[in-house]
């Protein structure tokens, strides 16, 4: 069996035939604190990593530093890559939605405010819980391959 953490890109989920999917590309971060808990995003609709998507042609750096902002109030510094996964799924505001993510470790910098989205709080997971609990298959599976480039155990 082909180890899905030693592959650059993954995708999850079935792509249906004639069918339509908005395309949605979004840089997530993966931060591991010292204590080895993963960053997480709650919000009403469940687990999520910092990140989301790319606007106005921005590169991955500036879309990843503008969503930390946005959802945490922490300023970060952008690591190593990890990896792109996506993800066929169904989105109450898209409908068929082709969700690609690209994924890079961060490190929190300095927390300038409370973040703007007040619906996002940052929490702090143990591995399996983070890998088990986010909404989205593919952020999963980045995290899984985080832990295991960092040598770590989920």
């Amino acid at each position: 069996m082909k180890d899905i953490f030693n592959v650059d890109e993954i995708t999850f989920g079935e792509r249906l035939e004639n069918t339509d999917y908005f395309q949605r590309k979004a840089v997530y971060g993966i931060v591991i604190s010292s204590e080895g808990k993963i960053a997480t995003i709650e919000t009403p609709g469940g687990f999520f990593l910092p990140g989301g998507g790319i606007e106005n042609n921005e590169s991955h750096e500036m879309c990843l530093k503008r969503e930390f902002l946005e959802e945490t109030g922490y300023e970060i510094t952008v690591g190593n890559y990890i990896g792109r996964s996506s993800m066929y799924h169904i989105a109450k505001n898209y409908k068929y939605m082709h969700g690609i993510g690209f994924f890079y470790f961060a490190d929190l910098y300095f927390r300038k405010n409370n973040g703007i989205e007040k619906d996002h709080k940052l929490i702090w997971l143990e591995p399996s819980e983070c890998i088990n609990g986010l909404f989205f298959k593919h952020q999963s599976w980045a995290t899984a391959k985080a832990m295991n480039i960092k040598g770590l155990t989920v």
